[in-house]
């Protein structure tokens, strides 16, 4: 959205916005001469460094650097735009906000939603008065749930009273029609009578907020074992679920370290506020959304998913970090033990072990891995096979070959299955021990026939000439990266080193100098050295390129069929199988060498 109001406009919201009554709204503020200093709102110190010049109607944090106008404070402590900000400063300051050039049906669309907003805020105010009133059962359990007054107010928690139309007479008291009202969700259609009643009863009421604080619908909670347990508002104008979070309005003013936690109900998010981390929101009852994502994605670097340890807690983290890996937001997973909820274990350990569980938060492998865990007896033979079958498909999904080889490492260190036979499950190629240093790691992915990081010996020194030049001609000729995107992969390098930095070019569009790359891999910095002097002067990069990976994919080739020869020596000579199992296996890698004979000659068409 553009700016739609005139400069004359936003100059008088920002000369009846004095800025030092606008800041100690939000924080502590002391006179320091003719200024005013400030513990930062924007990051963690003990000494003030944020100071307050009222002349010039600006501030300025010396430690972390923030620093701007009245409009600018408000739109970094609210988290809200431009437009947002002037909207919230022209209301404090009663300044009506300029006519807008909007069509006639957009202003009663517009006019609809404000109805709502009114409704909802009366609605909430009612609820809020009959649990200080009327709500004993509801304050009682609230009370043995653990939650204080203060709390309670930050929330507006309410009550639903036990009748029929109690909330729909009083906004038809407060001048709402029934139209307007049964378009809130708040009221239901008797099913053969015209008449209406009241969709909440009985119920502990949860405001739901949309971020700029406006009431946008309700849940209700009951108090006994009756179902449902919670019920929310239908989807309205002002309300969709899918992308509606709870208590953003409370979070989005007080991310921690960047990130969020993703909890799965409202007594979750207030458990945890409760307790010091007010940068919690929960989904509606709902799993999950893109919607939801993306939206979170505006206010924080990471998000912290902790659902409850039962089986559907554990489908809705996996659903999740999922949806999070597509919007392109990191997440990690807060396992919280004995398969309690946030709420019972806070009020078990409290805040501090709380905060521990949280910096320790895992990721999507790792939580993978901990799932297959739980699922087989890793100290029985059959345990361990199907563990191991479950992590290669897990495994499989790792584009990263460092990623890779961490993974792998970890898991035979859990389970004290040989490392080579973990990469045979997953890649179809066991690797062969004792090679020297100018040999290489090579597995096959027989799910899309990729070569994933060889194990292959390098015999002579052309293809280790020809990934040099390669790689020189990344790093020196203009524009050539994208054209080697498109044909090379890092895995098609014969060494480790030049994987790596075939890796880093081909993730950049564009070739770092020298020093910078050097700077970037300094334990490297011969082998750099080496490419830059590498000769590419009479070469034809593209001819090179295709016909290093044809040679390459052909070497490769020949290098399995020789292993698979070996095989079939082994098998005879060992002679461990009967004669019809060894005869069987001879034929199937009999069968994988006329294949792999066939692959040679397509190369050499």
């Amino acid at each position: 959205m553009g700016n739609l109001f005139p400069e004359e406009f936003i100059e008088d919201v920002k000369a009846s916005s004095d800025i030092s009554n606008v800041i100690s709204n939000y924080i502590s503020i002391k006179a320091s001469g003719a200024n005013y200093k400030a513990l930062c709102p924007f990051h963690r110190e003990k000494t003030p460094s944020f100071m307050i010049n009222p002349q010039k109607q600006i501030y300025k944090c010396f430690g972390c650097g923030e620093g701007g106008n009245v409009i600018n404070f408000v739109m970094k402590i609210e988290n809200i735009d431009f437009i947002e900000a002037v909207k919230l400063l022209a209301q404090r300051a009663n300044i009506p906000l300029p006519e807008m050039n909007i069509s006639e049906k957009d202003k009663q669309l517009l006019q609809q939603r404000l109805e709502l907003y009114d409704i909802n805020r009366e609605a909430a105010r009612f609820f809020y008065l009959n649990l200080k009133k009327k709500g004993n059962n509801a304050k009682e359990y609230l009370k043995e749930r653990g939650i204080s007054q203060e709390v309670m107010k930050s929330f507006g928690l309410g009550y639903a009273p036990h009748s029929w139309d109690d909330l729909l007479k009083y906004l038809k008291k407060a001048g709402y029609k029934e139209d307007r009202i049964l378009l809130s969700g708040l009221i239901v259609p008797k099913k053969e009578k015209k008449e209406y009643y009241d969709r909440f009863r009985n119920r502990i009421i949860f405001p739901i907020f949309d971020a700029r604080g406006n009431v946008i619908a309700f849940g209700g909670r009951v108090m006994d074992n009756s179902l449902p347990k919670y019920l929310n508002s239908p989807e309205t104008p002002v309300f969709n679920k899918s992308d509606t979070l709870y208590a953003l309005n409370i979070a989005r003013k007080n991310i921690t370290d960047n990130r969020m936690i993703l909890v799965e109900g409202y007594m979750d998010v207030i458990a945890l506020h409760q307790y010091g981390f007010k940068n919690c929101v929960a989904t509606l009852g709902t799993s999950l959304t893109k919607g939801h994502a993306i939206k979170l994605k505006k206010y924080c670097n990471e998000v912290i998913i902790c659902f409850d340890g039962d089986e559907a807690g554990e489908k809705a983290t996996l659903r999740s970090l999922e949806i999070f890996k597509e919007v392109d937001l990191n997440s990690r997973v807060l396992i919280i033990p004995d398969e309690l909820d946030p709420d019972d274990y806070l009020r078990e350990n409290g805040s501090k072990v709380f905060k521990e569980q949280i910096d320790s938060a895992i990721s999507l492998i790792d939580y993978k891995i901990i799932l297959a865990k739980r699922k087989h007896n890793l100290t029985e033979a059959e345990g361990k096979i199907k563990f191991i079958k479950e992590l290669a498909k897990i495994m499989r999904d790792i584009s990263s070959p460092v990623e890779r080889e961490v993974y792998i490492n970890k898991i035979q260190k859990e389970t004290g299955i040989n490392e080579d036979t973990i990469f045979l499950e997953i890649y179809g190629r066991q690797r062969k021990k004792g090679l020297d240093n100018n040999q290489k790691y090579s597995y096959i992915n027989k799910r899309d026939n990729k070569y994933i990081e060889a194990i292959t010996p390098v015999e002579g020194k052309g293809h280790i000439v020809a990934e040099k030049q390669l790689l020189k001609a990344m790093l020196t000729q203009d524009n050539i990266i994208p054209f080697f995107k498109n044909k090379l992969n890092p895995e098609d390098f014969s060494i480790g080193k030049h994987q790596i930095l075939a890796n880093y070019l081909i993730n950049n569009d564009q070739a770092p100098d020298r020093v910078t790359l050097e700077n970037q891999f300094p334990d490297m910095e011969a082998d750099i050295k080496e490419i830059y002097n590498t000769d590419i002067e009479h070469i034809d990069i593209e001819k090179a390129l295709a016909k290093y990976i044809s040679n390459l994919k052909k070497f490769k080739l020949l290098y399995q069929i020789k292993q698979l020869h070996q095989q079939q020596d082994q098998l005879t000579r060992e002679n461990k199988l009967n004669k019809e199992e060894v005869e069987k296996e001879l034929l199937k890698i009999g069968v994988e060498i006329m294949r792999l004979n066939s692959e040679i000659q397509k190369l050499q068409l």
